[in-house]
């Protein structure tokens, strides 16, 4: 009699690097709509909700999508569907200009120690640093075909801790980068250094911009960091 084997059920653990950072592109979208717009998930599905939609009775008919994608749960539709119809984040960004690029935006990738991020990544990341972050990375006549383009290595914990409390959303994209950099250089002062910032992060839950810092964080980069 032959023995017919039972399915092996697969180890719940933690969801992989990349379905979280979907989630977190998702949230972080949502937020700059809503800043954007000044306007709440419901209010944001009766401004997008197709024509055919009865308004009179939206609270009834609504799908609740954008709760969805306040939550990271769904992927808002990027491309043209079939018929030509505009997806809703192509929608949305005619409306509210420059919210599509956090949908797509491979900065989020520094996240993701299991993926691999070159060098020149990272000098691009770097160089797309506003001017008052930038200045402290990049030497000031550094161009395409500059061999020596870093500054010196900053282990000074101020400078990280200016980063920790700017609000802007690219503060936090250069703590990331630069979090990459110290493991591709093998910096270890430095990466302890921004380590500590990202812990302090996480413990005050500091966001920056749309972007949820602190969440992103703990749920991301603070089951990694603990390795090291």
């Amino acid at each position: 009699m032959i023995k017919v084997k039972s399915a092996e059920k697969k180890p719940v653990g933690r969801p992989k690097t990349d379905k979280l950072l979907k989630k977190f592109r998702v949230q972080t979208w949502f937020n700059a709509v809503a800043e954007a717009s000044g306007k709440t998930a419901y209010e944001l599905e009766k401004e997008f909700a197709p024509p055919t939609v009865d308004r009179e009775n939206f609270n009834k008919q609504r799908a609740r999508l954008w709760e969805k994608y306040r939550l990271g749960k769904t992927m808002p539709t990027i491309k043209e569907k079939k018929g030509g119809r505009k997806g809703i984040a192509q929608l949305v960004e005619e409306k509210y200009p420059g919210t599509i690029h956090w949908l797509t935006d491979e900065r989020f990738d520094l996240a993701n120690v299991d993926k691999e991020i070159t060098m020149k990544f990272i000098r691009e990341v770097f160089e797309s640093l506003p001017p008052e972050i930038r200045k402290y990375i990049v030497r000031e006549n550094a161009n395409a075909s500059t061999l020596f383009w870093r500054k010196k290595f900053i282990t000074e914990p101020a400078f990280y801790e200016s980063l920790v409390r700017n609000p802007s959303p690219q503060a936090f994209i250069a703590l990331l980068a630069l979090l990459r950099e110290a493991l591709i250089c093998q910096n270890e002062t430095c990466f302890n250094v921004i380590k500590e910032m990202l812990i302090k992060i996480e413990d005050e839950d500091i966001r920056h911009g749309p972007i949820l810092s602190g969440t992103f964080t703990k749920i991301i980069l603070t089951p990694i960091l603990v390795l090291y």
